[in-house]
């Protein structure tokens, strides 16, 4: 069988996987760092947001409009003049300053966290309450091979991977128009990491009402550090949430 024959078989099976069970895999040919993983979780969030119509463009077109916005302010306080309020690109200025600073607020707590602890799996849940929200989206990493330094996959070829496979999987798109929701993200770390601004949610449990979506992320079998899963006592872990929940805007 050609190669190109061998992938379309395997779109095929990550398409029906994903339709059917809500699941998408993928896997890593090598040692990934934790660094790696926190900025997985990030791209994942900005896309879930995007894809999911809670942002009107991408995380880095908005950010470019911010610097713009930026720019025109010191330029109008120069001249000895404010500008007036702006729309910048179309957008409503002060809704994208707030959002921007909260999806910065959250990524940076997140950094954190991953420095000071594993983080297994992060979920992020949009709309309703923990307890019952409208969608539920979990990264999963407890399959994921960590490494340090030049023995670890470069993320840039690992986001490549990852993406391709999202956009084949076709989770996060619908025809049916979305109502603007609030984003909450919970990840599962250590109870004695130490972490600040996450606040520990000892009794949460994860949803079950509704359906979940979940990216399965992992090194290939071979790779895997069997300590890793088997040493860990996953009893000693439990879930932290954001400081904050990134609200969704429209122009």
């Amino acid at each position: 069988m050609s190669p190109q024959r061998d992938c379309l078989n395997d779109d095929s099976e990550v398409v029906r996987k994903a339709k059917e069970e809500g699941v998408v895999d993928v896997v890593f040919p090598g040692y990934v760092s934790k660094e790696a993983c926190c900025q997985f979780v990030g791209e994942i969030l900005k896309c879930v947001l995007y894809q999911r119509q809670q942002l009107p463009m991408t995380f880095d077109q908005l950010k470019y409009h911010q610097k713009q916005q930026q720019t025109s302010t010191r330029e109008g306080d120069i001249v000895g003049r404010r500008p007036p309020k702006a729309v910048v690109g179309g957008l409503d200025w002060r809704k994208c300053q707030r959002t921007l600073q909260d999806m910065d607020e959250v990524l940076a707590h997140l950094e954190l966290l991953f420095s000071l602890t594993l983080v297994p799996r992060v979920l992020l849940v949009l709309g309703g309450s923990l307890v019952l929200p409208k969608e539920l989206y979990e990264i999963n990493m407890e399959e994921v091979a960590l490494g340090t330094g030049d023995g670890c996959l470069r993320a840039s070829v690992c986001l490549r991977k990852l993406f391709r496979t999202l956009f084949v999987a076709d989770i996060l798109t619908d025809a049916r128009p979305v109502q603007l929701l609030s984003m909450t993200v919970l990840a599962l770390g250590h109870r004695d990491c130490g972490v600040s601004g996450f606040r520990p949610k000892m009794d949460f449990k994860v949803p079950t009402r509704i359906k979940r979506q979940v990216i399965y992320l992992a090194s290939e079998p071979h790779l895997t550090d069997a300590s890793q899963s088997t040493s860990t006592d996953w009893g000693d872990y439990v879930w932290f949430q954001a400081p904050v929940a990134i609200k969704g805007f429209c122009k």
